[in-house]
């Protein structure tokens, strides 16, 4: 079942050697070698050179990555500026939530050295859960303790920096922002924001 890529994630070509195995790091580590395997062949591995874009900010994601060697950088855009915001080293994941909700990228994600990377989308990841449960409730949970995580991550830098949030759903007038509120405001704010409407538009202004 496994598709083993150099480059490009669309090519039915193999590999002159087989591909890394996954790490058990990171949303992985509470999984067996054999679970692992198992995990593996649901999803696909491709090779990138340095300075690749893999997600591209704004573009319609749907797949879960995991970095198996190499370095990369998010950035996104802030004020028409390019602004780096985090490297991901080898066993570490991007586009958890995109599997879960495929939407457009938030960030762009590029290789900041030769790399592979492991994906897989949202069908192969509900594939594997039906295949194998065992596996695929320690792999939930490796999900969801990274997601809440990086919500944390979210809220500490949103203080530190005093982001202020706006809301701006579409066809309606009303904005809203928090540059004072708590976490539990915050979020019910955002729930309201979100009543009967499908997108909403977010924006932040770091003030430093």
């Amino acid at each position: 079942m496994s598709n083993l890529i150099p480059g490009d994630p669309s090519s039915d070509s193999g590999w002159e050697q087989l591909p890394p195995s996954l790490p058990a790091v990171g949303i992985l580590a509470g999984l067996s070698t054999e679970s692992l395997a198992n995990l593996a062949s649901y999803g696909v591995y491709a090779s990138y050179k340095d300075g690749t874009e893999v997600i591209e900010e704004g573009r319609e994601q749907d797949r879960l990555y995991i970095l198996v060697e190499g370095e990369l950088q998010i950035f996104a855009s802030v004020s028409g500026q390019e602004m780096s915001l985090a490297k991901v080293e080898p066993g570490e994941c991007i586009g958890e939530l995109a599997v879960l909700v495929p939407g457009p990228a938030s960030a762009t994600v590029r290789t900041i050295a030769d790399s592979v990377l492991w994906s897989m989308d949202g069908d192969s990841l509900r594939s594997y859960i039906s295949d194998h449960p065992g596996g695929g409730g320690v792999f939930l949970m490796g999900m969801a303790q990274i997601l809440s995580t990086r919500l944390h991550e979210a809220n500490h830098r949103i203080s530190e920096n005093n982001i202020t949030p706006a809301f701006v759903p579409p066809r309606m007038e009303a904005v809203i922002t928090a540059p004072s509120a708590s976490q539990t405001s915050f979020f019910e704010m955002i729930k309201k924001s979100l009543a009967g409407e499908q997108k909403v538009k977010i924006s932040t202004e770091i003030k430093l």
